[in-house]
């Protein structure tokens, strides 16, 4: 069993939890997705988990269990090696080179890719790979952070399989509703520095979580309504001649007293991102483009594309990791111009494209980073940042110290507050936390402008109201 007693950590920028108590037992099988808002220490609980950070106080303790970790970004030390040699620099004997089949059988790859460079695998792939690494240690608890970053459907429907079907149990940090849905069993949300467990998925989840919100609201306000009607009955009648020298106004004060010590804090609502709207567009055709052949080499990715995006057009690019999705996206940015064809963009068309990788500079702090890339007075930066969640305190970190969805939402921030046109979204949710996920949903469906989406998020393609699906083979 894997124990966590009294655990409390604090950063630079105080505490992110405190008094936590949560354990995990590989014989109960448990499918655990933790969960909260970014930043909130989700990945620092992991680490602290494994042994790799040391609590502020607290322990962690483990007996008769194996213990795996997946990190959130499938990164190998030398992409040059084949798989195979990946596997085998892995293995603590040299005997044990048998385990490098099997375990790569067990994630659904074949014995032909232990030839092929790590540098030339899929993301799907790597994952994968990632996955039969750890698997070498024989685990019997798997430590996941954010395993379905980059997958496309198909690899995302084959790790809910993986973990559905893990002989032990399974905690992971995910923003994928789909994937915590069709796996978790159990959620444990961060928030307000304390871990709230629920026993149920993800849909019912959201239910239990505004209720047990109602609940603590009803609670606090029944105790403001007790404290305000005894406090009024003091001030009117402490000095009034018929109680004034009774015990009744002694008791009531210490009433009063007992209540103060123990009236429950009043509950903080979830904080929501205030997006800057986009101007309407003109009707009428935004761009229209023409692919005859884009080719990288000798390899020929993208053929016969025919497209016109009309100004309300929400349009998915759907199809398999390589399939060419972010190449056509980059030749509708107009960032690449090297293709057979012709593209024809309507004049004064404000593109604005959100990348599934960052382009902030890590060397700038929030606010010069916000000023550079969309001309706002000083003044006025903050303010708008504020309204994406970014307060006072963050204005001066850096973007290399900013979590992976923080940087996320400030990438937001910049490309709404330009007033795109045309808007591009390369796998928008990722990195955002399940609730921003919802605020992003909200805000685009209001919106009147055009879009074309790159999202392996079945939950946001299936609230978002794409009109029409470029399936890209």
């Amino acid at each position: 069993m894997l124990i966590a007693k009294n655990l409390s950590f604090e950063t630079a920028d105080g505490k992110l939890f405190e008094n936590v108590d949560v354990s995990l037992d590989s014989a109960a099988k448990k499918r655990v997705a933790i969960v909260g808002k970014n930043g909130c220490g989700k990945s620092t609980l992991l680490k602290l988990l494994l042994g790799q950070l040391e609590p502020l106080t607290g322990s962690v303790s483990s007996s008769h269990e194996i213990i795996a970790y997946l990190k959130q970004d499938s990164a190998f030390p030398d992409e040059n090696l084949t798989v195979e040699q990946h596997l085998v620099s892995k293995l603590e004997e040299d005997w044990m080179t048998y385990k490098v089949e099997m375990v790569l059988d067990e994630v659904g790859l074949t014995s032909e890719i232990q030839t092929v460079p790590l540098k030339s695998i899929s993301g799907g792939q790597r994952v994968r790979i990632a996955i039969a690494e750890v698997l070498l240690t024989e685990p019997t608890i798997l430590l996941l952070d954010e395993p379905t970053n980059h997958l496309d459907k198909e690899s995302i429907e084959w790790l809910i399989s993986f973990v559905n079907n893990f002989s032990g149990s399974v905690a992971f940090v995910s923003h994928d509703r789909h994937f915590i849905n069709e796996t978790a069993d159990q959620i444990w949300e961060i928030t307000n520095k304390h871990i709230e467990s629920y026993g149920c998925k993800y849909d019912q989840f959201l239910i239990e979580r505004y209720n047990r919100y109602q609940k603590m609201l009803d609670a606090f306000n029944f105790s403001q309504r007790e404290y305000n009607e005894l406090e009024l009955w003091l001030r009117e009648n402490a000095n009034n001649p018929k109680y004034k020298f009774t015990a009744t106004v002694a008791q009531k004060k210490k009433a009063l007293e007992r209540m103060e010590k123990r009236t429950p804090p009043e509950p903080i609502p979830d904080p929501r991102v205030k997006m800057k709207d986009i101007d309407a567009t003109e009707k009428g055709t935004v761009l229209s483009l023409k692919i005859d052949r884009k080719k990288f080499g000798d390899r020929e990715i993208l053929k016969d594309i025919d497209l016109r995006i009309e100004s309300r057009d929400r349009i998915l690019l759907s199809g398999p990791n390589g399939s060419g999705k972010t190449t056509l996206l980059n030749i509708i940015a107009g960032d690449d111009n090297e293709f057979e064809g012709k593209r024809n963009i309507r004049e004064n068309t404000n593109v604005g494209y959100l990348r599934q990788f960052s382009s902030l500079d890590e060397k700038n702090n929030v606010l010069d980073e916000f000023g550079k890339r969309t001309a706002l007075e000083y003044t006025t930066r903050r303010s708008v940042l504020a309204k994406y969640l970014f307060p006072e305190e963050f204005m001066e970190t850096t973007i290399k110290n900013l979590s992976f969805g923080q940087q996320r939402r400030l990438e937001i921030a910049i490309l709404l507050t330009n007033n795109p046109s045309l808007l591009l979204l390369d796998e928008p949710t990722n990195h955002l936390d399940i609730f921003l996920r919802e605020d992003l949903e909200r805000f685009l469906l209001e919106q009147n402008v055009a879009m074309v989406i790159i999202s392996h998020d079945r939950y946001f393609i299936d609230k978002i109201g794409i009109t029409r699906t470029v399936e890209l083979k």
